[in-house]
């Protein structure tokens, strides 16, 4: 592997469940909601060390109290290491199916723009693979990651204009960009709304910023609550999204809808569920959490592996790809059941 940035863990194929489970501990605080300021809210769940909470103004869906932002940095650095230095981890973000990923979230900006030389910042790039995707496209890439061990390999190994730090940070000279992208890091934020207002300042007049997160309203947290692992990383995943948050912030900020949409369900996450028969149980162990992520995306490999020794593996993408585009249809009966929500946003004039 032909990296040589500095990382904090031994080499290996497995995640450090105790290095993260022991990060949880750290001083609770109370904060004001994230998209309004409101101090009213609604208990939506009670978790391991704080609560997840729905305001009572704007409907935002956030942790309160939570741990502070110097133990939430601490965690997201322990990730970044794990993502260089587990090895399956490393292969997965870069394998065929992963680009193919990111190529269709790529798609769905290019829809909107055009031209030569466009120029995209991908915030919170981890490793590069997004990146390394729109720059095989023709796109002029620069990326931000909070994560110095992810930072460093985009870096060395992927060849990558990549600045290690946060938005904040980041300082991009006199340069602006024709789109942006935030994939999955908007829920890791203490500030998304000042990230959204600082994205519009950073964007060309009618420059687009795409944003992934989970899905607050999906099937899965619906029927098993704490029980799915988004809701239940409390030290990670602070703020939580639906359909109507995530526009409606997008809007304050600045931005138009061009594009929406709502995919993924872990069916076999659903399943095991289902026959564990432990709906509505709290959370008690940070491992236990990390661990059934860990646990459900081996059974995934294995399942896939399976199905592809039978040759149907295409065939049960494009069924599950024609499920998805059904979460978003305004009629339909699976309306909001998937896991993920993707939005094209414009910056307005």
């Amino acid at each position: 592997m032909a990296f040589s940035g500095t990382v904090f863990l031994t080499m290996t194929d497995k995640l450090d469940i105790n290095a993260l489970a022991t990060s949880l501990e750290g001083q609770v605080t109370e904060v004001p909601c994230p998209r309004c300021a409101c101090r009213e809210r609604e208990l939506r769940y009670m978790l391991r060390r704080g609560a997840l909470v729905s305001c009572c103004q704007c409907g935002m869906t956030y942790v309160s109290p939570r741990l502070d932002d110097a133990h939430l940095e601490r965690k997201l650095q322990l990730w970044s290491e794990q993502d260089v230095v587990d090895l399956e981890r490393l292969r997965i973000a870069f394998a065929p199916e992963t680009r193919e990923y990111y190529a269709r979230f790529l798609a769905r900006i290019s829809a909107h723009t055009s031209g030569t030389g466009r120029r995209l910042l991908d915030v919170g790039c981890s490793t590069g693979c997004f990146m390394a995707v729109a720059r095989d496209a023709g796109w002029q890439v620069r990326g931000i990651e909070i994560g110095r061990a992810a930072a460093a390999y985009a870096r060395e190994s992927q060849g990558l204009d990549v600045t290690q730090g946060t938005l904040h940070s980041f300082d991009p000279g006199q340069a602006t960009f024709d789109a942006m992208t935030m994939i999955e890091v908007i829920e890791h934020l203490t500030d998304p709304r000042g990230a959204l207002e600082q994205a519009r300042r950073w964007l060309c007049p009618g420059g687009l910023v795409l944003v992934t997160t989970p899905n607050f309203d999906s099937l899965y947290r619906r029927l098993f609550g704490t029980r799915w692992w988004v809701v239940n990383c409390e030290d990670e995943h602070i703020v939580l999204f639906t359909m109507a948050t995530l526009e409606g912030m997008l809007r304050e900020t600045g931005f138009e809808i061009v594009d929406r949409h709502i995919q993924n369900l872990d069916m076999l996450g659903l399943l095991r569920e289902w026959r564990s028969g432990r709906t509505g149980r709290s959370v008690s162990d940070a491992a236990e959490s990390v661990g059934n992520y860990y646990h459900a995306r081996s059974a995934k490999t294995r399942v896939k592996a399976l199905i592809d020794r039978f040759g149907f593996l295409h065939v049960v993408r494009a069924l599950m790809r024609g499920l998805d585009a059904t979460y978003s249809m305004r009629f339909s009966p699976t309306r909001g059941w998937g896991e993920q929500l993707v939005v094209v946003a414009r910056r307005a004039a």
